[in-house]
This record gives C-alpha cells, structure tokens and sequence, in this order.
C-alpha cells in the first residue's frame, strides 16, 4: 500500500492530462482556486499540535484512531488541494510549489527529527520519502469516493515505526448498497428530462459538451455527480440500475473522485476506469480532480479498446485444428491416425507450455512495473540530490523502463525486475550509509 515500497501500483509524479477534446470546459465556469496552504501558520500550529487541520482541507481522518498510533515525535498536516500548476494557480509550476511548501515542511521537520506525514488534497506521503494509497478498488472507492484518508494515514505511521504495513487498519469499508426503487425512479426522471444531473453539493460539476464525446468516440452518456459521500454513510451503487433504463448509453456516476461506470461494452468501459486511475495518480489526488477531464480520459481509453483492438488477435487453435492443418494425412486412415497419437500429445505438451509461459510473463511483467514504479518514487524523494548513486539509479531507472517495453519473455522481464529491484537497493542503502558529500537521509 505504500508506493515507494513494494505496494506500487501506479505510475509516478503524472500531472492529470485531459482526453483529447473530449471534455472541454468554458473559461468563465472554472472551478474555484481552493485556498492556499499558509505555510508558515501550520508549522507554527505543529510546534504544539500532533494533527493540524488547515483552513480548506477537505480529506477526512479519523483522528481518535490516529493519534492512538502516534509516537511523539510524529506529526499531521491535512492540507487543502493545491490547485493546478499555471499562471492561474497559487503556483506557477512544480518548483515553485517545492519552494513555497514542501522544502520548508521537509526541512522543518528534519530539523526536529520529527516524521511529518502530509495530506495534500487527497495524497498522504511523508518525509520519510514514501507515499500511500488504496491497494483495491474498495479502498480506492472509499479514499476518492468519501475523501476519507485514513487508512493511507495509518500506513504512513507504521511504516515510519517500523510496524507491519501490510496489515488493514481498524477502519471499516463504507457499505455499497443498491438503490431502492424511489432513488432510481428519481434518478430516471431527472435524466430523462437531462442526461447531466449535478447534484447539490457538487463543487466539481460535469460541464463537458455530449456532442462532442459522440462525435468523438460514438458514446452517448447520461452522467450524475454526487458530492463526497459522509464517511460511515453508504454508498449506493446507481450505475447498474440506471443502466437498466437507458441500456444504450453509457452510464457515469461520480462520487466526489470516484468514478463507477455501466453501459454497453462493460469490460472495455471498466478497464478504461481502472487505467484511468492507475494512469493519473499523485497530481490529481494533491492538485484536485477535474471531473471533465477524467470522464475524457476515461472514454477516450474506452474508444481506444474498443476500435484499434489491442487484443485482437486470433484465439490458440486446438490441438485437433492443429493437426488437422499441419498434417492433413493423418485423416487417410486408421492406421495413420493411430500412429499420430504421439504428434497429437507432443502438440499438447507444447500448447501447455506455451500456456506456462504466458502465465509465467504476465506475473513477471507486473513485479517488473511495480519495480520500476519503486524506484521512480525513490528517485523522486532524492531529485535535489546532485550525488553519484543517484545519477547511477536514474539509469537503471531508464535501462529498466526501455527494456520494460521490448521484452517479450518471462525470463527478460525478471532481468529488467532484477535492474530496477538493484537500482532500489542500492538507493536506499546508500541513503541510509552515506559515505561522502552530497548524500542525505
């Protein structure tokens, strides 16, 4: 569940990048800046305070449950969303939000010798130089759909007390409930009159242009945007039942950022939701989401599936096809076809094999991603750092990445495990040794 440790699942530092012209917004109906950290006042409110609440955050913490997990020399800061980097923003760009925030944060808590675990809009990391996020979708619902943080929280704390971070914390899941038959006929009435119901609450509403999503991509939709539900509340799962009752649109029911999805072509729809939040990570979760924006990326993966075909290929020919086309002779008689018993099994053998293979390459494949996701958090915890070591992990960073995309077997996928799990190590234990100028734990 922590990012920079095994629990990587999603790429690194990605800034949240729109489908293209799917989801236009008008410049006059921008959603308001939320306001800005006031750096100075929370380190100030930290001298004395173990959890400090800034004017504007919006994640929710069960703080009974944390500060019974903290040690003294552990603090909290839940911060308001960034806002988006621009001339617009409270921060013309990356490095200027490092200056402005998180070199002062960093440096004051080093300073004390204290672990400062930061919420930043919805993203829970620490000085410690690792992230946190929900390793299943249930978590993930929870964490976008309810604001609430608390389990990515408490998994910071343990890991910078050394304890087991692959436990669940004492934090119950929210229920996710089916509608009852007055919700969904409220719901079918407001989208028939409008396929756009925003609901009251809603600081993010969808504003996207339906022309153009179906020009674009041929999907006609019908969307409803709840605010965050209240921690310990149900969430009730619309999508299935609206689905029902406009079977040929496709269906979008937003939950503050949480996203559930139904209509037509269900697997190509649910697997462009689940790239989409595995894609766009950490710059939406600290500068906040744009609804319109993730239901463009979402749809645009969506038409990607469903027209260029990725895994169009050709179902694996049966044992009986492949001897029927490969020996043909084989049908001229008894005696052939019983002397062809051992090229029937050796064609079994193979096809198993093959199968073994592909089992064995997708599970290296995806250790193989989560190595090199680890080591990219890494590397971004040390990218003021001008050392050597760091430079070396940096290249085995990009030797891994590019061998990551031309290897086609089990066996090169854990050699490119092997570099990025190398480069990891190497990392952290010069990071934890250092051995001359330039380095820094």
């Amino acid at each position: 569940m922590v990012t920079a440790l095994t629990w990587a699942l999603l790429l690194i530092g990605a800034l949240l990048t729109p489908g293209p012209a799917l989801a236009q917004r008008a410049e006059d109906s921008a959603a308001p800046l939320p306001p800005k950290l006031d750096v100075e006042a929370a380190l100030a409110a930290l001298e004395t305070e173990q959890i400090y609440r800034a004017p504007g955050a919006v994640a929710y913490l069960d703080e009974e449950l944390i500060r019974a997990e903290l040690t003294d020399d552990m603090r909290v800061l839940v911060a308001p969303f960034t806002g988006p980097y621009g001339a617009e923003g409270h921060y013309a760009n990356s490095e200027e939000y490092r200056a402005q925030v998180f070199r002062p944060l960093r440096d004051w808590a080093e300073d004390r010798g204290l672990v400062l675990i930061r919420v930043e809009g919805l993203l829970a990391s620490s000085n410690k130089g690792v992230s946190a996020v929900a390793s299943d979708l249930d978590g993930l619902r929870r964490h976008l759909g309810q604001y609430d943080v608390t389990s990515s929280v408490w998994t910071l704390v343990q890991h910078a007390k050394g304890s087991d971070t692959d436990a669940e914390p004492p934090h119950p899941m929210p229920e996710w409930v089916d509608p009852t038959p007055q919700q969904t006929a409220e719901l079918v009435e407001r989208l028939r009159r409008d396929r756009v119901y925003n609901a009251p609450g809603r600081e993010d509403p969808f504003q996207g242009s339906l022309d153009l999503i179906r020009e674009s991509t041929g999907f006609t939709l019908r969307v409803v945007a709840f605010p965050p539900v209240e921690p310990g509340e149900p969430m009730v799962d619309y999508a299935p039942a609206l689905a029902e009752h406009f079977p040929d649109d496709v269906i979008l029911v937003a939950y503050g950022d949480w996203l559930e999805i139904a209509g037509p072509h269900p697997v190509a729809l649910s697997s462009a939701r689940n790239y989409a939040y595995g894609r766009y990570q950490q710059g939406p979760y600290r500068a906040g989401m744009v609804l319109d924006d993730r239901i463009g990326t979402v749809l645009s993966r969506a038409d990607e599936l469903l027209t260029q075909h990725p895994f169009g290929r050709p179902q694996p020919k049966t044992v009986e096809q492949l001897i029927t086309e490969l020996a043909p002779w084989l049908l001229g008689g008894s005696a052939l076809v019983l002397g062809g018993v051992p090229l029937a099994r050796e064609f079994g053998r193979r096809i198993r094999s093959a199968r073994t293979e592909r089992e064995a390459f997708r599970y290296a494949k995806a250790r193989a991603f989560a190595a090199i996701a680890e080591l990219g958090e890494e590397l971004l915890a040390h990218r003021d750092d001008p050392a050597p070591y760091v430079a070396a992990a940096a290249e085995r960073h990009a030797a891994a990445s590019a061998l990551f995309e031309q290897a086609t077997t089990s066996a090169a996928m854990r050699e490119v495990h092997d570099i990025a799990d190398k480069g990891s190590r190497s990392l952290r234990k010069r990071t934890q040794h250092p051995t001359g100028p330039g380095t820094r734990t």
